[in-house]
């Protein structure tokens, strides 16, 4: 983001354009695991065109999340205590990938054949490490979160914000370069190795981010997207071009968000979901997975329309589930009292 750019803080304070940002980054998630789903209940026969839109997508969806998450997080750093921070990574993190675990585990062997991959009670994690399914980014996010607090701890009497975020920034790159040669898959540590620079990119940024990107640097941003994603292979991109493709959908999406009040509808219902993003991210495959089935015992195969639906009520359901949850006083429990 340009450092000419207007100011795009609210009046309240807030960085709306995070939210929009957010926003994009679940519908794509919801999306992605949908017709992840879709193709592994055998009713999206072509590989080739499977495997194409499930790279588009997860070459940067996921990365857009963990640079989000690093834009404010050296002004946390920079005002909590060593306790209070676990306290509250236990509170956002840790618990909600403790709970859901078990919950998705206990939903999955009620679906018994009828989950796309059936489970049976000799399964259960009882530790929710490695992480279930998608709830790794919990984990990940978590264990980079950390590194970055004892990395901050040792620097701060040494570097200013200014010199930090400028480490951050070519860190961000190097790793990008050199991870691919040194990474060992791990399915304890290998989500966390391989989105960090993301993480510390968003760090690095965070200097910038209440600077509305002018419209020029949008619009290039935008073309210069639209071509890394053409010319992306059917087969996962480099971290470099994944950073530069989350670099670049910021660019766009902050540009888009005025951050003010009277926000035109698209951007408010954005908002809306990026404010919901954690809830929608916990539990948007129970309700996309339950339609799916209740859909095929109804004889419906249609992709478009399964993939439909699947994105719609795996947006709305975890909202509404928010709703009820807080009324009946269990949203902590569930993990629904903060955002990531």
């Amino acid at each position: 983001m340009s450092c000419t750019g207007k100011s795009i803080a609210g009046s309240s304070g807030r960085l709306h354009a995070i939210d929009t940002a957010k926003g994009v980054g679940i519908i794509l998630v919801v999306f992605g695991h949908a017709w992840r789903g879709g193709y592994d209940a055998g009713l999206l026969p072509d590989e080739v065109l499977f495997r194409t839109v499930d790279s588009l997508i997860y070459t940067w969806h996921m990365p857009l999340f963990f640079l989000l998450s690093g834009l404010l997080y050296l002004n946390v750093l920079q005002k909590v205590a060593a306790g209070p921070f676990f306290a509250s990574r236990f509170r956002r993190l840790l618990w909600p990938l403790a709970i859901w675990t078990w919950l998705f585990f206990g939903i999955k062997l009620l679906a018994g054949s009828a989950a796309n991959h059936p489970v049976s009670l000799a399964d259960f994690p009882l530790i929710p490490l490695p992480p279930y399914e998608h709830l790794w980014f919990l984990w990940a996010l978590f264990l980079a979160q950390v590194i970055v607090l004892v990395a901050f701890m040792a620097v701060r009497e040494v570097l200013n914000i200014a010199q930090m975020r400028l480490c951050l920034g070519i860190t961000a790159v190097m790793l990008t370069l050199l991870i691919p040669f040194f990474y060992v898959p791990s399915p304890l540590f290998g989500a966390a190795i391989e989105h960090f620079p993301y993480f510390i990119a968003g760090m690095a940024l965070g200097g910038v981010a209440h600077k509305r990107p002018p419209l020029w640097l949008a619009l290039a941003a935008a073309v210069l997207f639209a071509l890394l994603i053409y010319n992306t292979p059917y087969a996962w991109g480099s971290l470099l071009v994944s950073l530069l493709l989350t670099v670049l959908a910021c660019f766009v999406t902050f540009r888009l968000d005025p951050n003010t009040e009277d926000a035109s509808v698209p951007i408010t219902l954005l908002r809306i979901l990026g404010l919901y993003s954690l809830p929608i991210f916990l539990a948007h495959t129970i309700f996309s997975a339950a339609f799916r089935i209740a859909l095929r015992s109804s004889g419906v195969e249609m992709l478009s329309v399964h993939l439909l639906v699947a994105t719609l009520v795996g947006l709305i359901g975890p909202i509404l589930l928010v709703w009820v949850s807080h009324r009946l006083h269990i949203g902590k429990i569930l993990g629904f009292c903060t955002r990531v």
